[in-house]
């Protein structure tokens, strides 16, 4: 009887290695399309501040298909995404905010695995130059 509950223990154990470990591959892989929101606010000398997740926007990993969303949280004011050498998305590389938000949809001439450097600056001054990671 103990080598049989030595048995299913130690097939259990490797039943729920292989699905933790299943789980952590498919993190960082593209299953369905999902939209990401990145938070635009004023900060210090008028430098837009952006977040995503709660932690830093400096580099947002998405995939094709995905939405993009900025959204501003502070004073109604123009603001503008400019993407520098080719956009992850089709049409014009530079966007104007609608309200308090820029939307693009990941695809076009998106290609795996490429980084997409842009700014973000306010109307009327303010630039910051993070990443968008179009993942595999």
């Amino acid at each position: 009887m103990k080598i049989i509950n030595t048995i299913v223990i130690a097939v259990l154990a490797f039943a729920m290695l292989m699905l933790g470990s299943a789980a952590s591959l498919s993190q960082g892989s593209c299953a369905g399309k999902s939209e990401h929101t990145i938070q635009v606010r004023p900060g210090p000398d008028d430098v837009p501040v952006l977040t995503y997740q709660g932690g830093s926007a400096e580099d947002v990993h998405v995939c094709i298909g995905d939405t993009i969303k900025w959204v501003l949280n502070g004073p109604d004011r123009q603001y503008f995404v400019d993407f520098l050498e080719g956009a992850p998305f089709a049409g014009e590389k530079r966007r104007g905010s609608s309200g308090n938000m820029i939307s693009v949809t990941v695809g076009g001439p998106a290609e795996r695995g490429s980084s997409y450097k842009y700014d973000v600056e306010f109307e009327d001054g303010g630039t910051l130059d993070p990443r968008i990671i179009v993942d595999r």
